[in-house]
């Protein structure tokens, strides 16, 4: 028996109320293309505001990290000075007193011959003879800082005939009032006088002194040995 056309399958390909195949890039993709282009244009925004603000703190951080180092260098050179002032308030009376008494400076040679006729007219000793030597320069220990001052000194040869012993103390205690004197050597030697002799030199005293000053360095001058400690 024949069948009907009516119950034959039929194609689904040719079903004209079914639904047409749809493309991503054909037909979706256009509809959010402007969503996306604002999209990407506001990443790659984002990531450039993000790094230049990066760039910006870190600028502004080493500003900062400048500004508080020369804050704190004008500090510690506040504080030196105000140390350094401090300093020559302090030592200011002491130099004061170096540089009257003759160690600080030149030599004052007719200021020296003068003070020991002073002191031998006051403490009424007998005839003193000296010799002075020609100045020279002092080696100081490289540990002790000089910068740029020098050491100086000059040779003294001393004798004088003496009463007592004292009287060679005095002097000596005398001459540095006025300089600064280091003893290198003294000698005393007995006179033979008689016993009824009053007034009459019963010693003989003999010093080596070396009278020391402080100056600014020179050029070039010889170096004398090191002083003695005594």
């Amino acid at each position: 028996m024949a069948q009907s056309k009516s119950n034959l399958p039929q194609d689904p390909t040719k079903d004209k109320n079914a639904p047409a195949k749809r493309s991503f890039l054909k037909d979706d993709f256009p509809l959010i293309r402007k969503a996306l282009i604002v999209l990407v244009a506001s990443l790659l925004s984002s990531v450039t505001l993000i790094g230049a603000g990066k760039a910006f703190l870190t600028k502004q951080q080493e500003g900062m990290t400048l500004i508080q180092a020369q804050r704190s260098e004008a500090l510690t050179n506040r504080r030196q000075v105000e140390n350094d002032k401090q300093e020559i308030q302090d030592y200011q009376e002491k130099y004061l007193q170096l540089r009257k008494s003759g160690f600080v400076g030149e030599e004052k040679r007719l200021d020296l011959i003068t003070h020991i006729k002073s002191i031998r007219e006051n403490r009424k000793l007998f005839p003193v003879t000296y010799e002075i030597a020609a100045q020279q320069i002092f080696q100081i220990d490289p540990e002790v800082a000089m910068d740029e001052l020098e050491l100086r000194g000059s040779k003294i040869e001393l004798k004088m005939n003496l009463l007592h012993e004292g009287d060679l103390l005095n002097f000596l205690d005398d001459l540095r009032t006025k300089g600064l004197y280091t003893v290198q050597a003294c000698t005393l030697k007995r006179i033979d006088t008689t016993a009824e002799a009053l007034q009459t030199a019963s010693l003989t005293g003999e010093c080596t002194l070396y009278w020391l000053t402080l100056g600014a360095r020179t050029v070039s001058q010889n170096e004398s040995p090191q002083l003695d400690n005594q």
